[in-house]
């Protein structure tokens, strides 16, 4: 013993030091080690999708040639958002923007599946937004894995591993998506189409009207004239609901308008539980909902909402047996609701959502092809 300092206190202080000195190390390799699985598969999820579309493109567009080049080379295809900083007329520029993005993807379709049918090609350009989507999130995810390794920082790589397991779990989601875009199959944001199609069921095809991918019916429930809109189906399309709308609207004389679709449920909630509620239910980046608003100001019109809630990666996976069961609790809802208009007054109800693998006008729900392993409260 030296100086009070016995054997096992040198032994004790040694293991303290070489804990401090090696536990930020073995940290790191753990994190690194997580990290860099995720980023795999996440780099496995964004080939596969490429040679999912690949595929599609091919069978669907009669292709002679290989279309790898050409989906490779718009991968890193990008939209700028307006400058913000004067808000004046912000909304307007993201509105052309947007349509100037929706028209390149639809061009982009054109190239790579030159005779496949519109909505096909509607299909394809959907999963070629879902994959450039998983695309963006692989490499951001390889920049911040990389940049921690340049820099030696392990906070980095702490934040990344905090918010890994729920982007993951979107983008299994996503990945799962892409599948069903290219195989005509509806998913849970259809559910806003599937209702306004199920309320369309009186409605003849030849008397829809359609335009820019949103098809419009009209019928009389109860003495009420309803004008119904919603985007054009059984191929993958959201249609630029707010110009089409506001333009029926004037048209039509509309006095009421109810919107229909998913919305988000909290935690503990349960899946397909429905509810109303006053105001526009558009989700996306915001400029459909505004232009409605805008037309909601200028025309006094009584706005209403029913949505359907469900997680966000249901609404983006296969569309299940719970949810078609709730847009048939929605429609009893949306019913009620239009009898509190006055018989003889114009009413829209439009109905949000992505329209993959459901037609225009449902008669028999139960031709919708659901997910069919689904189990209740999972």
């Amino acid at each position: 013993m030296i100086l009070g300092i016995t054997p096992f206190d040198v032994l004790l202080i040694v293991v303290i030091i070489l804990l401090v000195i090696f536990t930020p190390i073995l940290l790191r390799m753990r994190i690194n080690s997580t990290i860099t699985r995720s980023t795999l598969e996440l780099e496995d999820m964004v080939n596969k999708s490429k040679e999912n579309l690949k595929n599609l493109c091919i069978e669907k567009g009669n292709l002679d040639r290989d279309p790898s080049d050409d989906i490779d080379k718009f991968m890193d295809f990008f939209i700028v958002p307006p400058v913000d900083m004067d808000p004046s007329g912000l909304m307007k520029k993201f509105e052309k923007i947007m349509e100037l993005g929706e028209d390149r993807f639809k061009h982009m379709a054109d190239i790579i599946a030159p005779d496949a049918n519109n909505e096909w090609k509607a299909n394809i350009s959907m999963t070629l937004k879902a994959t450039i989507a998983i695309n963006g999130v692989a490499k951001m995810v390889r920049h911040n894995l990389e940049l921690s390794k340049k820099t030696g920082s392990l906070q980095i790589l702490i934040m990344l591993q905090m918010g890994l397991p729920m982007i993951m779990k979107i983008v299994r989601a996503q990945f799962e998506s892409t599948k069903l875009f290219s195989e005509c199959k509806p998913i849970g944001d259809g559910l806003g189409p599937l209702v306004t199609g199920m309320l369309m069921k009186d409605v003849n095809e030849d008397d829809i009207e359609e335009i820019d991918d949103v098809v419009i019916g009209k019928s009389v429930i109860n003495g009420v004239n309803v004008v119904i809109a919603r985007a054009k189906g059984p191929g993958a399309r959201i249609g630029r609901i707010g110009k089409t709308v506001t333009s029926i609207m004037e048209r039509e004389k509309i006095k009421r308008l109810i919107t229909v679709d998913a919305a988000q449920k909290l935690e503990g909630e349960e899946t397909g539980s429905v509810a109303e509620g006053i105001g526009v239910v558009i989700g996306g980046p915001g400029i459909d909902k505004w232009v409605i608003e805008e037309e909601m100001i200028k025309k006094d019109l009584q706005v209403d909402a029913v949505v359907v809630k469900m997680s966000p990666e249901e609404s983006i996976q296969q569309m299940t047996q719970i949810i078609v069961d709730a847009s048939k609790k929605a429609l009893e809802v949306l019913e009620t609701s239009i009898l509190l208009s006055e018989a003889g007054n114009k009413i829209m109800v439009l109905g949000v959502g992505n329209s993959s693998g459901i037609p225009n006008i449902v008669k028999d729900i139960s031709k919708i092809n659901i997910k069919q392993d689904n189990k209740k409260g999972n």
